[in-house]
């Protein structure tokens, strides 16, 4: 069998591409990584709405069982809701590591997106206004109702991780508040590494950020005894 493969695990109403960047970075450093499409994602609010949190959990579960038959170990890397359904296969036999990125506890940093709509309105560029419309509408109240069904569930999960687990969360993040960092930190214990990013906004493969944040990931590929990263409250 093969040493290891790194699953990386996109967002919620996103698609693999969120993860793209990173699935190129580590296969350029010779890893092997492999990315998956959740259920009813990638395509349309209709097709998100049928799918279900369930759903979500099924789709990653499916590919984990095919890997288990090729690889020995597995890292989890979960963007956004991909992190909350990451903490949900982390105490599985075969999981050596899990990578949590922006990674939601608590949701939307009015502060940051005040701020982003008062400077498109002042500027008359409104692409960050329509960012978040479409954030906000783009999805149906059943597809939300699943996603805090989802949240419940992986808070309630994280005390059972024991396995080395790193978190990164960029603090400009406007869709998932810093905080939920040292939430998901704290929870996990002296497992956990946090490592917060001045910076950077959610979707932080298309950020400044990108190479800083692979550049982290590769190096927790080389876990040591020693904690990997100082946390900064």
């Amino acid at each position: 069998m093969k040493e290891n493969i790194y699953l990386l695990v996109h967002g919620f109403n996103g698609n693999p591409g969120e993860l793209e960047y990173l699935n190129q970075y580590l296969q350029d450093k010779g890893l092997d990584a492999r990315t998956v499409l959740l259920d009813g994602h990638g395509s349309d609010k209709k097709a998100l709405r049928k799918s279900s949190h369930t759903s979500w959990l099924s789709s990653v579960e499916t590919v984990l069982l095919e890997l288990a038959q090729e690889y020995k170990h597995i890292t989890l890397i979960g963007f956004s809701m991909g992190g909350l359904l990451c903490i949900n296969f982390a105490s599985l036999p075969g999981i050596d590591k899990i990578i949590l990125i922006n990674t939601p506890i608590y949701f939307w940093n009015l502060k940051i997106i005040l701020s982003d709509v008062a400077k498109g309105i002042f500027s008359k560029k409104f692409e960050k206004v329509a960012y978040y419309k479409k954030s906000v509408f783009g999805v149906s109240a059943k597809s939300g109702i699943d996603f805090l069904r989802l949240l419940a569930k992986s808070k309630q999960r994280l005390k059972e991780i024991k396995i080395p687990s790193l978190v990164l969360q960029c603090r400009n993040d406007e869709s998932v508040h810093f905080k939920s960092g040292k939430y998901i930190k704290d929870k996990i214990g002296g497992n956990a590494d946090l490592k917060y990013y001045d910076g950077g906004y959610h979707q932080v493969f298309e950020s400044e950020l990108k190479d800083l944040v692979c550049d982290d990931v590769y190096a927790y590929n080389k876990l040591i005894v020693q904690p990997f990263l100082k946390v900064s409250a």
